[in-house]
């Protein structure tokens, strides 16, 4: 457990943006704790300090439902600052959006960093054996379209997480890479949202479309997207909105994996649903959120249920060794921990630095371990701000 304490001696530096966004993530206060993110990331002092902000708040966006939001922050954390739980979460919200590549090569990443760093610098808590279950889950994926995985991805290669338009051939000089067709089958192309306090995010997973082919009309209770290539099936997407919005403050973006609106709350509050008839009331944000069961994953057809069972059987034969074998001890108490012991562990763990974990809520709930914390040899705590 002690291996934690030297990103927690770093997350100090933080100071109180992030300190109130850990402890509203335990308290499962993700909306709470995205707004103290967003502090956190605009008063960083570092790239590190970023970096660390921006992968914390891709996991309260996991733990929302807000995959593409999630999946942004999560590239940023990995630019700015490479480490495993960055590339883990991105590759969760690429899986979560059905962009399987993306999400192999984010998996990929974390994997090769797993196998070749510390633990502490890597990304505490991730093991081999989950990331390359997430792998063989991408490929899986893969196989279903393309009739077989990609032999290009292997694990243990090194990662490459974009899309170059040129790559340097093995055997001579660098070549152009063809360039990528666009994706419009109307039957393949699905949608998905989220929202925040003041916005409406909706995103068409069309792949490879160039922004001349794209058309975007708002008005104050619709939406209208039209994905128009020459040669392609035509794709429209025409929205009655649940409540009104306000055009002018509204827009669109395109990137390689899709088009993106940006609609601008009239009212802000929280929609009951994206369409309706336009006069939908809106209301606060509750707290919790509820989240979907682990075994569904929005862009996903296939029965993960049976899948995930399969896959456990298959490793509980493996007998794990040293930390690994450490850590699931800890998990095994988790799963099997009712909720108040689950909240003793997450706010012991994250709020004392790694150096106490506790499974007495009545008595964790009393203590402010961020005070009561003591250094290792050799290390002092400090605060700045």
């Amino acid at each position: 457990i002690g291996k934690g304490v030297h990103t927690a001696v770093h997350m100090a530096s933080l100071a109180s943006p992030m300190h109130e966004a850990n402890a509203a993530f335990v308290d499962e206060d993700y909306e709470r704790a995205l707004r103290c993110y967003d502090a956190a990331v605009q008063g960083a002092a570092d790239a590190q300090e970023k970096a660390e902000a921006y992968a914390f708040r891709a996991a309260a966006h996991l733990k929302l439902g807000n995959y593409t939001a999630a999946a942004d922050d999560a590239r940023q954390a990995s630019e700015l600052c490479p480490s495993a739980k960055a590339y883990r979460r991105r590759g969760v919200a690429c899986f979560s959006l059905g962009s399987w590549t993306e999400a192999k090569e984010a998996f990929s990443a974390a994997l090769r960093m797993v196998q070749t760093q510390e633990p502490s610098v890597s990304g505490a808590g991730l093991t081999e054996r989950e990331l390359r279950r997430w792998v063989r889950k991408c490929d899986a994926e893969m196989s279903g379209f393309s009739g077989k995985a990609s032999a290009s991805l292997d694990a243990t290669a090194t990662p490459v997480l974009s899309n170059p338009a040129v790559a340097p051939s093995a055997s001579g000089p660098s070549q152009t890479a063809p360039q990528p067709q666009p994706v419009l089958d109307p039957a393949k192309i699905r949608h998905e949202w989220y929202q925040t306090q003041t916005h409406v995010v909706v995103s068409i997973l069309a792949r490879n479309v160039p922004k001349e082919a794209v058309t975007i009309d708002f008005d104050e209770a619709a939406a209208r997207a039209v994905l128009a290539v020459e040669g392609k099936p035509r794709y429209e997407l025409s929205l009655r909105l649940y409540s009104k919005i306000i055009p002018a403050e509204s827009k669109f973006s395109v990137s390689t994996p899709k088009v993106e609106l940006t609609l601008k709350k009239q009212t802000a509050g929280k929609w009951d649903a994206l369409e309706g008839d336009g006069t939908g009331g809106v209301a606060q944000f509750n707290n919790l959120t509820e989240t979907p069961a682990r075994s569904v994953y929005s862009g996903s057809q296939r029965n993960w249920e049976a899948i995930d069972s399969e896959l456990k059987k298959q490793e509980e034969t493996e007998k794990p060794e040293g930390e690994e074998a450490l850590n699931k001890l800890f998990r095994d108490i988790y799963s099997r921990a009712d909720e108040n012991t689950r909240r003793a562990m997450n706010k012991s763990f994250q709020t004392s630095g790694g150096t106490v974990l506790s499974t007495n809520w009545q008595e964790v709930a009393q203590k402010d371990y961020e005070k009561e914390r003591t250094a290792p040899d050799g290390q002092e705590w400090k605060q700045w701000g």
